[in-house]
């Protein structure tokens, strides 16, 4: 019975095994399959991902495409709005620059230009340069009485732009006396709070000499008045000293110094050692930057004429205040249409050229936007020059702003090792420092190394018991050798407790020493960069001092030239 029984439990253990195995396989199948399914899953899920990006992709396609076409449509708009409302304007530009071109040559009659006159007059009412046109060509032809009315007319549409064309028209006859009496007019209308972008073209002018010897000094007092003016009232120079704070600092590198690991490690003021470093390295830049300006060369081979006919074709070509937001808007959706829609990046360069659109800002803006905005505003050398040295205030003020804050001579660094602080400035109180951390470590360690004294309270009992047992053994059982037994064994003991206590203290003395060489290494490690950082920024020192003396050296009378060349060019008339 017994044997039947375990056979039955074999069989029954075979069929389990059988069937365990059975499972196992359909379990592996299931296993497949579910692979088989993720697989198919993943597939899926790529394909989807895929098809996301694919719609993702296409929409923006989309929208940059509608983006661009509807900018397209707001140019047509605008232009069409211009070129409804004023597009007689340019019709006029034209025919101011076409004149001058024909009479330089004698090719041009006079009865065209008569009839030049009367069109413009009938077909450009209201605006300024159709009277100053129609007054160019009766001077032109004789015709003072005309010439006259047309320029009382021109002048009541808009004084300032009347005198100043008139003043660069003498100016290009040769008629000195009465360009400067027209210059000193337009000088004296300006406001210097509000100032439109064509002071430029007159800055242009004086600066390269064409109002001649006369002129130079007449110029200097208005600009010196302007800038008197400006100075007494508060927020003009701080706006312009912001300006030069946020070019400046564009010209720091950032770049952070990957040697000072133990600045990093060891003190809380890596950032601020970074940042003076970044100052103190740009300096260099800072003062190269400045220099091209002044050592930048104006192209001399341009005659005088040319210039003045530049500057007459920037005043007459300059967008009347009417026309800006159309030109804003057509400019801004042509850049729209170069980023493919890109509104972010479109909107980024239009801030670039902005400056072109503006209508009227104070002189000191205006001397900003010269120097720094050049390719906006687009002055000659010398007028850059000029603007760079009437802002050297405002340039100096603010880079030794940006020095002063972060300047290293006050900083005290704190160096933290373990639980001792210690401080510096340039390292020289590094013995001091090496003295106060060994004195730190022996005082944080010595109840550590010495409250555990080499004889205990073990030894002292067990001397103890064993003087007690002596004792009975020697006057009690009368066994002196016994006792001498437990003499010696006492002394052992004792010995022994001492040596173990010894080797403990002599353990943590050793230790300790290592910390102070550790802490040693750190300390001189730490102060040896802090010294180098110091060696660095007083390095470049002298560079600091070139920046200033530099700025202080300008002087922009220097770049004002007074020109008394006399120039060929016949324009008929006699009128002064």
């Amino acid at each position: 019975m017994a044997d039947s029984t375990v056979y039955m439990s074999a069989a029954n253990l075979y069929g389990i095994e059988d069937n365990l195995g059975q499972l196992a396989k359909n379990i592996g199948n299931v296993s497949i399959n579910v692979d088989q399914v993720d697989t198919k899953v993943n597939k899926v899920t790529d394909s989807v991902k895929t098809i996301e990006d694919e719609i993702k992709n296409f929409m923006v396609e989309i929208r940059g495409t509608t983006i661009v076409s509807n900018a397209k449509q707001s140019i047509m708009m605008s232009q069409e709005e211009l070129n409804k409302q004023y597009g007689h304007y340019d019709n006029v530009r034209r025919k101011i620059n076409g004149i001058f071109q024909a009479t330089d040559i004698n090719a041009v009659r006079k009865s065209t230009i008569e009839n030049i006159s009367e069109q413009v007059i009938i077909d450009t009412p209201n605006y300024w340069l159709a009277p100053a046109l129609v007054s160019l060509c009766a001077w032109l032809t004789d015709n003072q009485d005309l010439a006259t009315r047309a320029l009382k007319e021109a002048m009541n549409r808009d004084d300032e732009k009347t005198s100043l064309l008139f003043c660069l028209i003498h100016l290009r006859a040769n008629r000195y006396d009465t360009a400067l009496k027209w210059l000193t007019r337009y000088l004296e209308m300006q406001d210097p709070a509000k100032m439109e972008s064509k002071i430029i073209t007159v800055l242009d002018a004086i600066t390269n000499g064409s109002f001649g010897v006369d002129a130079k000094e007449i110029c200097l007092q208005k600009i010196e008045s302007w800038i008197k003016e400006l100075s007494s009232q508060p927020g003009y120079k701080e706006i312009q000293i912001d300006r030069w704070t946020t070019y400046i600092n564009s010209l720091i590198n950032p770049k952070t110094n990957d040697e000072f690991d133990f600045i990093a490690k060891y003190t809380s003021e890596l950032d601020r050692v970074n940042k003076i470093l970044a100052v103190s390295n740009s300096r260099r830049n800072i003062l190269i930057e400045l220099k091209n300006i002044i050592k930048e060369e104006q192209n001399l081979n341009v005659s005088t004429t040319n210039q003045i006919d530049k500057l007459i074709n920037m005043l007459v070509f300059n967008y009347e205040n009417d026309e800006l937001e159309l030109k804003k808007d057509i400019a801004k959706n042509k850049l729209i249409i170069e980023e493919n829609g890109n509104v972010t990046k479109a909107t980024e360069r239009f801030k670039e050229t902005e400056l072109a659109f503006q209508k009227s800002i104070d002189f000191y803006s205006q001397l900003t936007n010269i120097t720094l905005e050049y390719k906006s505003t687009k002055p000659t050398i010398n007028t850059r020059k000029m603007a760079l040295a009437l802002s050297k205030d405002w340039i100096s003020e603010s880079y030794n702003n940006i020095s002063k804050n972060f300047a290293n001579n006050d900083l005290n660094i704190d160096i933290k090792i373990d639980t001792w602080n210690g401080t510096t400035n340039n390292g020289q109180n590094e013995k001091e420092l090496l003295e106060d951390l060994n004195n730190h470590i022996d005082k944080e360690t010595h109840n550590d190394i010495y409250g555990k004294p080499l004889v205990d309270i073990k030894i002292i009992g067990a001397t103890i018991l064993g003087v007690i047992i002596m004792a009975i053994l020697m006057v009690t059982v009368k066994q002196p050798l016994l006792a001498l037994v437990v003499f010696i064994g006492i002394l052992i003991l004792d010995a022994y407790v001492f040596y173990i206590n010894y080797s403990e203290r002599q353990d943590k003395i050793k230790k300790r020493e290592r910390k102070k060489e550790n802490a040693k290494y750190i300390l001189l490690n730490t102060i040896a960069e802090i010294v180098d950082f110091n060696f660095i920024c007083k390095d470049n020192e002298e560079t600091h001092n070139q920046i200033n003396t530099f700025l202080n050296s300008l002087d922009y009378r220097n770049y004002i030239k007074g020109q008394d060349q006399k120039r060929n060019i016949e324009v008929g008339g006699n009128n002064g």
